[in-house]
């Protein structure tokens, strides 16, 4: 029961605060992600003609609000009632992340028809998208330099609309198959030419595409009642060559997981567009000519998945969206990278895009973009990744308590892909060191206080990035 000195209520415009707010609890936690610079504050009281002080800002009662600036690291807010004997004081601990790698959303509705399964390229500095499912197969064509303003262009002119189709960026023009497997050129985006509607994946659903030792390649796929693992070429659309009609890796559809990568093609996982049962494979296999191909590793440590999605970038492998419908009936929005294929780590983001599959992927202006895909409902927003180089992923404690042992694993990455990353303390208190290869930085907590501390990340090429906090050491008791 609340007394007419104490708080009735708290809330933040940023979710709960924890535990749950009762007059009687004194002391409350909340964490908010970088991009959060402030925090609107409510508390309420039921003390007549009482005054509110919210971080030194005061409105009269009952309710009060005040938006609070946000300090990155420990944000100690004391909130109360003004001028009533006795009042209790609460304090909210407020924790801003430490800034990392976010995705960012460029739009939520582009103008296009919200799709999945469409073609996507990047050409003349643009993204292209080509038709797809929206749920009906359409064959409109937009294009955009930045992800928000995009721009309709000429249609092409397939009949059978475009699903999953197969797409290059090659000898100076765009290429895309239909849903028939005829396939189409364009020299300059606004009028489109059928080059061939006899190819020996015609009729495929779901094979693998990419521009590779100046061919366009095509792999596997399902098609005439039948899965396949066989490897074509082209030069000019028109004729093909089979590199071999049995790669050794499975037959399996292969979606957008065909990638170029450090002068090498790469097949990552690929799967079977059947519910159940379900099969989706995590082998990843690489070849330097497409003939010869090599295992990098049997089991990947990334969700077996369908309809997900593959590119290189930032000299890295990337794995990401999909679907699983076993053991569970899911849409998947992780994101994991690899340097080369076997050894693979997750990247965890404050935000991304809905769960999805069927996404159109691009490698544009420096960035990773997502783009449409089908979370059930179909979208049509816009997302992207920035990554600036060599960044911290990871998250310091920022509070500990006297005599206790503090212990954070620092990370960082996406610097030089080509050996590891090192750590060294620029300042810290005393009782804190840091192992220079694992980054563990570590101590027995002294005395209560403010402890500024600066760890220092350093790449195989010399770049560094410093990570920068405070830890406040608090008594015991």
């Amino acid at each position: 029961m609340a007394t007419p000195a104490t708080l009735s209520e708290l809330t933040t415009d940023a979710g709960p605060v924890s535990p749950g707010f009762t007059p009687a609890r004194h002391a409350y936690a909340l964490r908010v992600p970088y991009a959060r610079a402030s925090l609107s504050v409510s508390a309420s009281t039921a003390a007549p003609g009482a005054t509110l002080d919210i971080a030194g800002q005061r409105a009269a009662a009952p309710t009060a609000t005040a938006c609070v600036p946000l300090a990155v690291g420990r944000n100690a807010l004391e909130i109360g009632v003004v001028g009533e004997p006795g009042a209790p004081r609460y304090r909210l601990t407020v924790v801003r992340d430490q800034p990392t790698p976010d995705w960012v959303q460029a739009t939520a509705g582009a103008p296009f028809a919200a799709r999945d399964s469409a073609g996507e390229m990047v050409w003349q500095d643009r993204m292209w998208l080509c038709g797809g499912y929206t749920p009906e197969l359409v064959s409109d064509v937009w294009s955009s330099t930045d992800g928000q303003d995009w721009r309709a262009e000429a249609p092409l002119p397939a009949p059978a609309g475009i699903n999953i189709p197969l797409t290059w960026v090659f000898d100076g023009r765009m290429w895309v198959s239909s849903n028939d497997g005829s396939l189409y050129a364009s020299a300059d985006g606004r009028g489109w030419q059928c080059v061939c509607t006899q190819t020996p994946w015609q009729g495929r659903y779901a094979p693998g595409a990419a521009v590779f030792r100046d061919r366009m390649w095509a792999v596997g796929g399902l098609g005439q009642g039948r899965l396949w693992n066989d490897v074509w070429w082209s030069v000019d659309g028109r004729h093909w060559t089979c590199q071999t009609p049995a790669a050794p890796w499975s037959p399996r559809q292969v979606f957008s997981m065909l990638v170029v990568h450090r002068e090498r093609l790469w097949l990552l996982g690929g799967g079977i567009t059947q519910y159940h049962p379900f099969r989706a494979y995590r082998d990843v296999w690489s070849t330097a000519d497409g003939e010869h191909w090599e295992q990098e590793t049997e089991q990947a440590p990334w969700p077996a998945r369908i309809w997900s999605s593959a590119v290189s970038w930032r000299d890295r492998l990337w794995v990401f969206s999909g679907f699983r419908s076993e053991p569970q009936w899911t849409n998947l929005d992780d994101v994991w990278y690899s340097v080369n294929g076997r050894d693979w780590q997750a990247l965890s983001t404050p935000s991304r895009w809905s769960p999805r599959h069927e996404v159109s992927p691009y490698v544009h202006a420096g960035r990773l973009w997502v783009v449409a895909g089908n979370a059930w409902p179909l979208q049509r927003d816009a997302w992207y990744l920035d990554l600036p180089g060599l960044c911290f992923l990871s998250q310091p404690p920022v509070e500990e308590f006297s005599g206790a042992y503090y212990a954070y694993r620092a990370h960082a990455d996406f610097g030089a892909a080509d050996g590891p990353v090192r750590y060294r303390l620029i300042e810290a208190p005393p009782w804190l060191t840091v192992d220079a290869a694992r980054g563990w930085v570590r101590g027995l907590a002294g005395d209560p206080g403010a402890f500024p501390v600066v760890l220092e990340a350093i790449d195989s090429r010399g770049a560094t990035a410093r990570q920068q906090w405070v830890v406040q050491v608090l008594p015991v008791g």
